[in-house]
């Protein structure tokens, strides 16, 4: 089960929960290495832990006031072309995108405004929240995750092969 952090408090508390949050992620995917020399199991407990990051960060993003009853009202944050590995490259390839010119994600889905692979998502969508205050973050991302994810590539790469940029399908 997964705790969320309660939202309630100053702005300092908020931030000093999301700094405790990107620390226990930091030290969770350097541990990952050690989950053993299976690279399923290692893959398994990389994505575990952003999801689990996920969950304890949702709170205090801006990401919450956005979510109704079906999900996230904009989708903004997926006019994107997601970072992805080697590993997850390749599993990418494998499945169906849409066409077009869109300028979403490839598996963005447009109607119902979700992601079409949530269960397989790259590691870089599991820990992207917008954890400022403005709706500008949602398709900008804010110096917090740019920091998290570089900080975290080259332990990734370990993982999940070569950084491959932004997904083109």
């Amino acid at each position: 089960m997964s705790r969320i952090i309660s939202i309630a408090g100053a702005a300092g508390d908020r931030d000093e929960a999301v700094a405790r949050e990107v620390e226990k992620l930091k030290r969770r995917v350097i541990w990952s290495e050690r989950a053993g020399g299976d690279s399923w199991r290692q893959i398994s407990f990389l994505y575990r832990a952003a999801d689990r990051f996920g969950s304890r960060v949702f709170g205090h993003s801006f990401c919450r006031g956005e979510i109704g009853d079906k999900g996230c009202s904009t989708g903004s944050c997926c006019r994107c072309r997601p970072d992805v590995f080697a590993y997850e490259q390749k599993v990418l390839d494998l499945l169906p995108k849409r066409q077009g010119a869109s300028g979403y994600c490839p598996f963005f889905n447009l109607v119902r405004k979700n992601c079409g692979i949530y269960g397989v998502r790259p590691f870089g969508c599991r820990i992207y929240f917008n954890l400022a205050s403005s709706a500008y973050y949602c398709c900008n991302p804010n110096d917090t995750t740019l920091q998290l994810f570089d900080n975290l590539k080259p332990h990734l790469e370990r993982i999940l092969g070569a950084y491959q940029g932004g997904y083109g399908g």
